[in-house]
């Protein structure tokens, strides 16, 4: 994704043991988890394999880095590529975002099966305010924004489960109650989608920290 003031793309490889899907939704994190980042595109396919690739614009200074992450069931690995303004950069980024998806991993594979739950559940719940804002961006119907808040709801109830009531629980419920009478088949309007897109940003952080329990 390189827009030819970018250095070349450089790539990074990371073997894996775990569940392919987990894998996914903590480089997902480890690129994502810090402000200023935001999905450019998406695909995680239905299939008896598992399969993912998303996009990320990652803010450096008054620059930006595109990185990619993609998994196959059946490779074993997970793929980073990146460009950015210079290659110094971009070998930074490829290097701490490994530290950051092989710590995790390895906080993961220790933890008890309920913790495990918990934060698969918030690493999705992650990857649900992401594409709320890739959709409100990209002016898409009100029927795919819904999903995303009552999926990301979901998975932060179960997450969070026993747990103090968290805010993100509150304020989901208020907007899925704000949005419902809307025409499903329409993008949101301006002010609203305006306002949701800001609130996803909240919602993003306040998850990051529920994650960061854990990894």
């Amino acid at each position: 994704m390189a827009d030819g003031t970018n250095s070349p793309l450089s790539s990074l490889s990371i073997d894996y043991v775990d569940d392919p899907a987990v894998v996914f939704r903590v480089a997902w994190y480890a690129v994502s988890f810090r402000p200023g980042v935001y999905l450019t595109e998406y695909a995680e396919p239905e299939s008896k394999s598992f399969q993912g690739k998303a996009s990320f614009s990652v803010g450096v200074g008054e620059e930006a880095l595109e990185a990619t992450i993609s998994i196959e069931e059946g490779a074993s690995h997970i793929q980073i590529d990146a460009s950015g303004p210079t290659e110094d950069q971009v070998q930074s980024f490829l290097k701490d975002t490994s530290e950051v998806i092989n710590g995790a991993l390895d906080k993961y594979r220790v933890q008890e099966t309920e913790q495990k739950s918990r934060v698969r559940r918030a690493l999705v719940a992650k990857t649900c305010w992401d594409r709320l804002v890739y959709l409100i961006l990209k002016k898409q119907p009100l029927t795919e924004i819904y999903y995303q808040i009552a999926h990301g709801r979901e998975m932060m109830i179960k997450a969070t489960e026993g747990d103090d009531l968290h805010p993100i629980t509150l304020s989901t419920s208020g907007w899925l109650s704000t949005v419902e009478p809307l025409p499903r088949e329409e993008p949101l309007p301006g002010n609203l989608s305006t306002a949701l897109a800001k609130k996803s940003v909240e919602w993003k952080r306040d998850t990051v920290e529920v994650i960061q329990r854990y990894l």
